[in-house]
């Protein structure tokens, strides 16, 4: 019995704060900074608006990958950022050379001393796809970059074929890595 009330209040906790981050999405245009900040140089969270982005810059975000199927805003409107769109249907897996680009932009913007925000429509299943996706190839195994931006935005939720999607390129990642020791 204790056990259920527990996870039912888990549940409700992980709900408000989904709920809490929407809301401050549309008030302040951009997600909580507190459930966004995965590390130093990544950021993960929900589709800003135009006073968003300008937060972004203050941040320092130097690139954005959008997730999202449509790109909401003009390419003029990202000036001064660096733009990857890699439109990714709802509810559905990037294909590994997506996956493959968009880890690949977001590692070349870091080691260069960049900061990356990597975003979908709320912030659930494809931008966390993706920051999952460049933990993994920068060495994380896909249980302690999951782990990890868990513990940041708690109310993820890849879908099965996102999870399996992102364990397959773990073990290309894990294949290029030995090519490249020998």
């Amino acid at each position: 019995m204790f056990s259920k009330i527990k996870s039912s209040a888990l549940v409700a906790y992980i709900f408000l704060q989904k709920m809490a981050d929407i809301t401050h999405r549309y008030v302040y245009g951009l997600p909580n900074i507190k459930r966004s900040q995965i590390t130093a140089h990544l950021f993960l969270g929900s589709q800003y608006n135009l006073i968003g982005l300008k937060k972004l810059k203050a941040l320092g975000v130097t690139a954005i990958v959008n997730m999202r199927i449509h790109s909401v805003y003009t390419e003029a409107q990202y000036e001064g950022f660096k733009y990857l769109h890699l439109p990714t249907v709802d509810n559905t897996p990037p294909d590994l050379d997506t996956l493959l680009k968009g880890a690949t932009f977001m590692d070349n913007e870091i080691k260069a001393g960049g900061t990356v925000y990597v975003h979908c429509r709320q912030g659930l299943g494809r931008g966390p796809t993706m920051a999952i996706a460049y933990l993994i190839k920068a060495g994380a195994t896909y249980q302690d970059a999951f782990d990890l931006v868990k513990s940041v935005r708690t109310f993820i939720n890849p879908r099965p074929g996102q999870v399996k999607r992102l364990k397959e390129l773990e073990k290309v990642c894990r294949e290029m890595d030995k090519g490249s020791a020998s």
